[in-house]
């Protein structure tokens, strides 16, 4: 199974799992290990209550026994299950546009003006664009797909 195959059925997992605590799926993190050592599995979940971390332990705990029986992560892995925190990382542009006016920094998966990272305020989300202004007041547009990392700045 790719990689990308792995990451989507454990969202499934997680969002499953999720609905039945009550809590939202923020984003899943897939990090195979390199040369048969243990792969990292990063779900990070939320709620407008914020979550705790009993709540963090029950997930991890649920989600640990359906992924061992499932056998989706080859190998040996570590799972780790947090709320998003103050620096969250964006999975999707539409979580970004909760965030407008506040400081965020994006890495690009190929560079951009001869650069891969910006940083700067968060302006606008429309769609699949971000617009992220910066602290000299130069604007920059972002299509999602060429964004490898967007996260806020604590």
């Amino acid at each position: 199974m790719k990689n990308q195959d792995i990451k989507t059925k454990i969202s499934e997992l997680a969002t499953i799992n999720c609905r039945i605590m009550g809590v939202d799926l923020w984003g899943v993190e897939f990090f195979p290990g390199p040369g048969g050592k243990k792969s990292i599995v990063r779900i990070f979940i939320d709620s407008d209550q914020g979550v705790s971390i009993d709540q963090c332990a029950e997930l991890s705990k649920n989600l640990s026994v359906v992924l061992d029986v499932e056998d989706i992560v080859p190998g040996s892995y570590t799972l780790e299950v947090s709320s998003p925190g103050v620096n969250r990382i964006f999975f999707s542009p539409s979580q970004a546009s909760d965030f407008i006016n506040q400081k965020i920094k994006i890495s690009l998966k190929h560079p951009k003006q001869g650069r891969r990272n910006f940083s700067g305020t968060l302006r606008s989300v429309a769609g699949e664009m971000i617009i992220v202004e910066s602290d000299s007041h130069e604007e920059w547009k972002f299509d999602w797909e060429e964004i490898d990392k967007a996260r806020l700045v604590g």
